[in-house]
């Protein structure tokens, strides 16, 4: 290897790890919810503070939340109010579904709707 070619491939190394060093934004801020983990979706507080806790795509905010705790598959409904020029963002929601999935044990279903028509945006099982 000649010296020409050595020092080409030291800068692209030193570029290349400049480069990495930078911070990458990351899509979401996932809030500590561990506090709220409950084995019940019936547990409404805690149910309620893990959804409204939560972050959404942009255009939408926690409305209020519909449970369905009476047979199996246990179920939630969370109602977001949209701003007119929100999309449908399933695949965005489906880190807010993980999430609440995550930390109520007996959850089945999720839906995720509209406050005001009551449209579903997007639907989940575990």
């Amino acid at each position: 290897m000649n010296g020409k070619t050595l020092a080409l491939i030291l800068s692209v190394i030193s570029i290349t790890s400049i480069s990495s060093c930078g911070k990458k934004e990351a899509l979401y801020e996932i809030p500590d919810l561990s506090q709220y983990k409950t084995d019940y979706v019936g547990n409404s507080s805690n149910v309620i503070n893990i959804v409204s806790r939560q972050d959404y795509p942009e255009g939408y905010t926690y409305d209020s939340i519909e449970i369905q705790s009476e047979t199996e598959p246990y179920g939630l409904t969370v109602f977001l109010k949209s701003n007119p020029s929100a999309s449908t963002l399933e695949d965005e929601l489906q880190v807010n579904a993980d999430i609440t999935f995550d930390l109520i044990g007996n959850l089945g279903t999720l839906d995720y709707r509209t406050a005001d028509s009551k449209e579903i945006i997007a639907s989940y099982e575990r």
